[in-house]
């Protein structure tokens, strides 16, 4: 098999263990934070929130130059399939890991794992989402292969966590401990805990102690390791991969999509993360951001004199650090500052900058109202 010739020996400290490296990229999530341009059919992967190409378009083409194009695998719902390929035209079908429905990280990881053992039982996995920003490809692919290179040495779960510059109450933490592996600059630690999205005040406090750092919800292991911690900490979800795996083999689509839509819907933090012993982190010195939502695109994008991201056929007077973008529609604001204002065929948001995290409940409402008509 030909390896990618972006990708060059001195990058890793065991060139073979890219031989056996994929990317699995997770992208059934719905992304409902940036309702009205996300919907159904076109959840936040699909979307071209940061410019002329879509996030997972953007993902796809960053690790590409990290492992050959048949070694990338997406996981995403079957509705999607058909817009996926559209915007991925070089992947061919076997590389699109097909859900029945989302049923959250834990199931979506482990479909994937069972999946990839097929194809090559020594696989190390880099698992990640569809719609982070990560500009800065050089570093996250030597953080990566980093990883990759600790989880082919051990039976290791590798996290990668990102050094925070700010006092961030929309993301989740890892508490980090003590170094256990380092080369070239680089340290692997030991993690003591996982801490859920805090608030302001400890935020600032993680902020300051220096080793508290961002969860980016990237991993690194083994195939073989991580259903190990699956059958260990969440045995109830390995014996549905165990079934999904023999029906599959025996393509009985129908009791697939029985038994899938039966896993247990947990995310893969709460599920194994949380629980093994066997976590490490390896430090990703690179840009990074989730763009979770809509006014996280003040932090990513070029701002005009007055603070404001504008997109669309927009006009602003006299605003002030907002976010409009328009699809479609006319948009004019005045007087206005610190809102996000976004408009579509599909409906108009009109809120709070701080408040961007609750456009969720908004798309669900909406959502909720017009399956009653």
């Amino acid at each position: 098999m030909k390896r990618n010739s972006s990708v060059t020996p001195h990058q890793a400290a065991d060139i073979s263990v890219l031989d056996h490296t994929y990317c699995i990229i997770m992208a059934g999530g719905r992304g409902e934070r940036f309702w009205p341009l996300n919907t159904h059919n076109m959840p936040k992967p699909f979307l071209k929130i940061l410019g002329a190409k879509t996030m997972i378009q953007l993902t796809v083409e960053r690790v590409a130059k990290l492992v050959p194009l048949d070694h990338i695998y997406i996981v995403l719902g079957k509705s999607h399939v058909d817009i996926a390929r559209d915007q991925l035209p070089d992947l061919s079908l076997n590389n699109f890991l097909v859900e029945p429905e989302g049923r959250d990280t834990a199931p979506c990881i482990g479909f994937a794992a069972i999946s990839l053992l097929e194809i090559d039982p020594q696989a190390i996995m880099i698992v990640l989402p569809a719609d982070h920003f990560i500009p800065d490809t050089e570093s996250f692919h030597k953080t990566a292969l980093y990883g990759a290179d600790i989880a082919s040495k051990g039976d290791y779960l590798v996290t990668i966590g990102i050094k925070p510059d700010r006092p961030e109450t929309g993301y989740g933490y890892i508490n980090a401990g003590e170094i256990i592996f380092s080369s070239n600059h680089q340290a692997c630690y030991a993690v003591t805990k996982f801490v859920e999205k805090p608030d302001a005040e400890h935020a600032q406090l993680y902020l300051e102690k220096g080793n508290y750092f961002w969860n980016a919800g990237m991993f690194i292991w083994k195939v073989k390791t991580v259903l190990a911690g699956i059958a260990e900490h969440m045995p109830d979800l390995y014996k549905g991969l165990l079934a999904i795996q023999t029906f599959k083999a025996d393509r009985n689509e129908e009791l697939f999509v029985e038994i899938y839509s039966n896993l247990v819907r947990k995310s893969i933090d709460y599920g194994l993360m949380e629980k093994a012993q066997n976590v490490v982190m390896v430090l990703g010195e690179f840009t990074w951001d989730d763009v979770g939502t809509w006014s996280s695109l003040l932090r990513l994008k070029e701002l005009d004199l007055n603070g404001n991201y504008c997109s669309g056929d927009t006009v602003c007077i006299d605003a002030r650090n907002s976010l409009v973008c328009s699809e479609g529609l006319k948009v004019g604001v005045i007087g206005l500052s610190n809102v996000v204002i976004v408009a579509s065929c599909d409906g108009v948001l009109v809120c709070n900058a701080e408040r961007a995290q609750e456009v969720r409940e908004i798309a669900r409402l909406a959502g909720e109202r017009k399956d009653s008509k």
